[in-house]
């Protein structure tokens, strides 16, 4: 199924957004930050969305959210605020939460092993919580930025060794750093799917075919894949581009 994602849509109120999601979507990847913290949501949630006939899974907060802080305070809001959101994700019905890795601040270059006990400790919590609740978490490949971890699957696998949480793959954020064909070797661990398109240098967020990414190639590789495919867009036009290519693109390798 083709889903729809855009911290845009968290700008508005939840109503609003999902009358005007569900004329072009069948299913909507909520960012659960801005206006649709999905706790501040939930209750308005559970009364409008059996209306529609969507299907829906979330992101969890990503704004200023660093579980690999390495301050103690911080990072426990961090995960409290993922935490929170997971819950409710549950409470909501919802199959799929997907988050971030921690990132790099100025004081944890200076003390990178210490980042990534830090994000052990986050995880073993959420990881706690996604068992107790029978939500799929999807820890998100990152783009090749300075600031980023988890941008290769090196990194990322690494950080997840020994923890039962699974992988949201970001197509677009792998091209930047050279890792489609390497991510592509763990598809069986992937429970979340992100489509943009970018033209290999940094996280541009374009239409698919708008860039350089070879998208019958991923698609092939992921024959086998039954989860969401969520295009993630800066705008409504955007997604429904998206969406109309990649519907083409998956009947032709069909």
């Amino acid at each position: 199924m083709i889903a729809v994602s855009s911290p845009v849509f968290s700008m508005l109120d939840f109503e609003m957004a999902l009358g005007f999601v569900s004329q072009k979507f069948d299913a909507w990847e909520i960012v659960g930050e801005g206006r649709h913290f999905l706790p501040h949501i939930e209750k308005t949630f559970l009364e409008v969305a059996p209306s529609y006939n969507m299907k829906f899974s979330a992101h969890g907060p990503l704004s200023d959210v660093n579980i690999g802080s390495l301050n103690p305070r911080l990072r426990e809001a961090a995960v409290k605020e993922i935490v929170d959101g997971l819950l409710a994700a549950n409470r909501m019905n919802f199959e799929v939460y997907t988050i971030h890795p921690g990132f790099w601040s100025p004081i944890g270059l200076l003390d990178r092993e210490g980042v990534y006990r830090a994000v052990h400790e986050s995880l073993k919590a959420i990881e706690r919580v996604s068992i107790d609740t029978g939500v799929k978490v999807g820890f998100e490949n990152m783009p090749d930025m300075p600031v980023t971890m988890g941008k290769t699957p090196e990194d990322l696998f690494a950080m997840l060794n020994g923890f039962e949480i699974d992988v949201c793959f970001d197509v677009g954020h792998a091209h930047t750093s050279g890792t489609i064909g390497a991510f592509l070797e763990y598809a069986d661990r992937f429970v979340n799917v992100h489509i943009h398109d970018n033209r290999g240098q940094y996280d541009e967020h374009l239409p698919i075919g708008s860039g350089t990414l070879d998208f019958k190639r991923v698609l092939r590789a992921l024959k086998n894949y039954k989860g969401q495919f969520v295009i993630e867009a800066r705008s409504m036009p955007d997604a429904e581009l998206s969406k109309e290519r990649l519907t083409e693109l998956i009947a032709e390798i069909s």
